[in-house]
């Protein structure tokens, strides 16, 4: 199962499950992961499987789209990638195991080990909570 999980900067979060081949994020009403937020586009980013992996494409946004901090335009995802459009932070998730519905808006890392959402929330500091989990992951990548 592969969904994005959707933090706004107002710190409201939801969760879509990307079902079809392409799944289109923007403001546009038309795009299946709609996104009201400073420095989206209308049709900002599309997400589509290839047979083997999702792969992000910016559709010529006017603010980019962003992979764990570097600007793409085309990219291979990964499980707990962090993504950034304009000033929403995005989140990748994709497993092969149906989780329960009490652990939906549980974030999973590059390790699937998961983050208590409740913990986060009650910073309500999302910036800090993905540069906390970025830093993770580049730790362990180094």
């Amino acid at each position: 199962m592969s969904r994005l999980i959707v933090l706004a900067r107002h710190g409201s979060v939801r969760q879509f499950n990307i079902t079809g081949p392409i799944t289109t994020i923007g403001r546009d009403q038309a795009c299946e992961v709609q996104i009201d937020s400073i420095g989206v586009s209308r049709r900002h980013a599309a997400i589509h499987w290839t047979g083997d992996r999702f792969v992000l494409t910016d559709m010529a946004s006017f603010n980019g789209t962003f992979v764990n901090r570097h600007r793409i335009f085309e990219h291979a995802l990964k499980n707990g990638d962090a993504i950034t459009m304009g000033a929403c932070q995005l989140r990748f998730l994709y497993t092969s195991k149906a989780l329960p519905s009490e652990d939906a808006l549980r974030l999973v890392t590059q390790s699937d080990e998961p983050i208590d959402i409740d913990a986060a929330r009650a910073k309500s500091d999302w910036a800090a909570f993905f540069r906390r989990s970025e830093s993770s992951v580049s730790a362990r990548l180094r």
